[in-house]
């Protein structure tokens, strides 16, 4: 299998991570190459569409491509590791100059002092400005210029390019740049890699789902009917209706698809809203068990043992059970249950809207929920990453995507106190965009 990388990188960083991706297998290459620090998120724009992971060369890039990275992209960036500074110790060595004293900047301080340490080096001679994302050029030069005043510094080791080509040559000292190797890079890459393959390849286990509608209390249930309903039901829905579906005994209806279908469908194993709609409509009691095994049939036998436990709870509930004996439920949970829609005719407006956007079904639905609590009123990124179970930044690279497609619109800030920085508040406009458009009805 192979991943589909997007490189962000400086052009004169090109050559070493082309030598770098050499050396790790199942990569196809996108390159997104700046001269302009600036032009980085106009950049990323053009090479993110498509690709699976971005990799950039530095926290810095990454930090000024975060407003645009589309939030189903894995993001890592290549960092200067201990080695590397070593590296950078022995350039200094070999120019003829003692190590220390000497200012640092963008690096970790626990990595300088381990480092230090191995090197025998006295940490009181050595002063360090981490990275911050908020520090200028400006800011760096002028602290590595202090730090020569009060410590005598020999040379300055620093992690950005911007600061190397402000103090070359003007500094009066030797200015060394601590750069990744290849090697460095390659790990990297290979880390996001993996892990980027491990996602795909859980996300597309076969998991199973077995539904069965089972008395309300002393009444009969039509096992026949009740097994039409169901089957049409899943079938009807836009996600449930990809998977294989099939009447397999008189009263149970078995489902075969990717588990991340299926813990989508659940909210992340939390709630089944669609078995509401299935007791509703059978008059019955409406009961499911989910299995995830190493094969079909384990998948479908841990299914079972699923939809045992979950008739006997009693209610209309669901149970996840897979094959190391691992046991998730009763999903019940009422109070983080997805929005249960109904659409018309294939929803195509809301299909439309998916693909516009590039978000999930499930996404969406649950920002549609969200915009009809609210009642037109603004939320903020907190709020929506809550709803959506996804941290702050997550939800405003969602909210930027909503806003490119015109579907959500800045309403002003707000601030708690008089401190820090007000908060940022948006209407969300997916519901109004689809009865605009007829597409929608409950």
């Amino acid at each position: 299998m192979t991943v589909r990388l997007g490189l962000v990188v400086p052009v004169e960083s090109r050559t070493i991570f082309e030598r770098a991706v050499r050396d790790v297998a199942g990569v196809q290459v996108n390159w997104a190459l700046y001269a302009d620090e600036d032009s980085i998120p106009s950049l990323v724009q053009e090479v993110a569409p498509g690709q699976e992971v971005l990799c950039f060369a530095g926290p810095l890039p990454l930090e000024r491509a975060r407003a645009v990275i589309p939030p189903n992209v894995s993001v890592v960036d290549v960092r200067p590791s201990r080695v590397d500074l070593a590296v950078s110790f022995l350039q200094a060595r070999n120019f003829g100059i003692d190590l220390t004293p000497v200012s640092i900047d963008s690096l970790p301080r626990k990595m300088v002092d381990d480092l230090l340490v191995e090197l025998g080096l006295d940490s009181e001679t050595v002063a360090v400005m981490p990275f911050d994302k908020t520090a200028s050029p400006d800011d760096i030069v002028r602290f590595h210029r202090e730090q020569n005043a009060l410590l005598g510094t020999r040379y300055v080791i620093t992690g950005r390019n911007s600061v190397f080509r402000l103090l070359d040559g003007t500094f009066g000292a030797p200015v060394v740049r601590v750069v990744p190797t290849a090697a460095t890079i390659a790990n990297t890459i290979r880390g996001v890699t993996l892990e980027a393959l491990s996602a795909r390849k859980e996300d597309l286990r076969l998991c199973a789902a077995v539904f069965k509608a089972v008395a309300a209390g002393d009444g009969d249930v039509d096992a026949a009917g009740s097994v039409e309903v169901i089957r049409r039901i899943l079938a009807e829905d836009l996600e449930w209706g990809n998977a294989w579906i099939e009447a397999t005994r008189e009263s149970e209806v078995l489902v075969l698809g990717h588990k991340k279908l299926m813990e989508d469908k659940t909210q992340g194993w939390r709630f089944l809203g669609v078995l509401e709609e299935m007791s509703a409509k059978t008059e019955a009691r409406v009961v499911a068990g989910i299995g995830l095994g190493s094969s079909a049939q384990g998948s479908i036998d841990c299914a079972h043992q699923a939809l045992e436990l979950a008739t006997q709870r009693g209610g209309g509930c669901a149970y996840l059970i897979t094959d190391a004996g691992e046991i998730t439920g009763p999903m019940v949970d009422h109070e983080t249950r997805a929005p249960n829609y109904l659409f018309k005719s294939d929803d195509v407006a809301l299909e439309n809207i998916v693909q516009a956007v590039g978000l999930g079904l499930t996404t969406v639905t649950r920002l549609i929920d969200l915009e009809r609590q609210l009642g037109g009123a603004a939320t903020s990124a907190e709020e929506v990453g809550r709803n959506l179970n996804v941290t702050p930044p997550s939800a405003r690279r969602i909210l930027r995507v909503l806003r490119g497609a015109g579907l959500a619109h800045p309403v002003g800030s707000s601030q708690a106190t008089g401190r820090g920085r007000p908060t940022r508040l948006y209407r969300i406009d997916i519901a109004q965009m689809l009865y605009n458009q007829e597409g929608l009805r409950r």
